[in-house]
């Protein structure tokens, strides 16, 4: 099957970009010819199967969006939207894809499919309206939890009838040998963090608690590695940062606590989270998490708030804790009780890697994603046949 694939895309150090990736060699490999879209940063020179031609702040974004597909000539589109993505200005809600999905909806060439990556409980009144447009426009639309599906219709006030459930993949690796020593943690026990410096992910939160770890823990062996920055160009990292580096400056365990800095190339990423015993995700909301889904793929345990798609994820696989919001008591006491227990970390290990194994192994999820390909194009031929032949409704 031919898809035209839209989306950010390496070397753009993005989670979505990732996903891309990730997905679309699984998808070429169970032999679909996807060709991507992607922004003018993504794409080696010369990389083949590639157009890196999206600038949002274009004016002609859209025209451009769709003169490319229509130069493809794909059996099938599909969407991969984050709200960051694809504004152009301020914030307009990626108000800019409506005018190519008007398009294509009243052309009916092919069926449109986009995956939501930002759909949270609440959806605030642009993103309602997107999601609720959109979904009257495309032929099916993905989702990576349950709890996302069943929030839909509360935010939108009607009952879609083609949205979809398909979980946040990841692939299946070991970590990387002796990433702790060429990082320079050779027999430490490493409580880690990694991604982008964002005011929802807790990062600050940790750094206060991380003293009491230390005292409570009893243990020299014990640290906490902080990767990542602040994203080029988003306002909410810009604030985050320095007062993540003041409270690093500041803290009394100073030493016990590791920062590598820098956006990370996939390699990088891996060696980095191979050096993980445990991931922390103190996240105040998220939709869903890539980095829990590479932590469960190497069986790092993970300890989360109870929040939206993370709950989900750690509850379907039983592969960590997660802990109400914003109580510091109960996040201190998970992590104490899983850095002092190793046999208990080991069966975490072993059901995270059974969970990608089982459940969310890209092989799963590209044929997930082949079914609802192929189900769109009949929905859509049948669609096709009842406006051209009026008589079927007579039947």
């Amino acid at each position: 099957m031919k898809i035209a694939w839209v989306s950010s895309w390496p070397p753009r150090h993005c989670g979505i970009a990732t996903y891309s990736e990730e997905l679309v060699s699984t998808l070429r490999g169970l032999g679909n010819d996807v060709k991507v879209i992607c922004h003018t940063d993504g794409g080696e020179k010369g990389e083949k199967d590639v157009y890196p031609v999206l600038d949002p702040s274009d004016s002609n974004f859209d025209e451009t969006l769709y003169q490319v597909v229509k130069k493809i000539h794909p059996e099938v589109v599909h969407i991969q939207h984050e709200y960051g993505l694809y504004v152009r200005g301020n914030n307009d809600y990626s108000s800019g894809l409506l005018r190519s999905l008007f398009r294509w909806h009243t052309e009916a060439e092919f069926p449109v499919v986009i995956t939501y990556h930002s759909v949270y409980t609440a959806l605030d009144r642009g993103q309602r309206y997107f999601m609720d447009i959109s979904l009257n426009l495309v032929n099916a639309g993905i989702v990576h939890q349950e709890n996302q599906w069943a929030s839909i219709p509360l935010n939108i006030g009607r009952v879609p009838h083609n949205v979809y459930v398909i979980p946040h993949g990841a692939k299946e690796f070991a970590p990387i040998s002796g990433a702790k020593e060429k990082l320079g943690f050779k027999d430490k026990v490493v409580v880690g963090m990694i991604g982008w410096w964002e005011p929802n992910k807790g990062i600050e939160r940790m750094i206060k608690l991380w003293p009491e770890i230390i005292n409570e823990a009893e243990r020299e062996d014990l640290v906490l590695v902080v990767a990542g920055d602040a994203r080029p160009g988003s306002p909410g990292g810009q604030i985050t940062k320095p007062k993540i580096l003041d409270l690093l400056k500041k803290s009394p365990v100073r030493k016990k606590i590791n920062v590598i800095m820098g956006s990370f190339n996939p390699q990088r990423y891996d060696e980095i989270l191979s050096s993980f015993d445990l991931m922390v995700l103190p996240y105040s909301f998220a939709s869903q998490s890539g980095n829990l889904a590479h932590a469960f793929a190497m069986g790092i345990p993970a300890v989360v708030t109870a929040v939206e798609g993370l709950k989900s994820q750690v509850e379907e696989s039983k592969a960590g804790i997660a802990v109400p919001p914003e109580d510091d008591l109960e996040l201190k006491r998970a992590i104490l009780t899983l850095i002092g227990n190793e046999e208990l970390r080991r069966r975490y290990k072993e059901r995270a890697k059974n969970y990608v194994t089982d459940e969310i192994r890209w092989s799963i999820i590209a044929n997930k994603h082949q079914r609802i390909y192929q189900f769109a194009r009949e929905e859509m031929t049948k669609g096709i046949r009842l406006r051209l032949d009026p008589r079927v409704y007579l039947e």
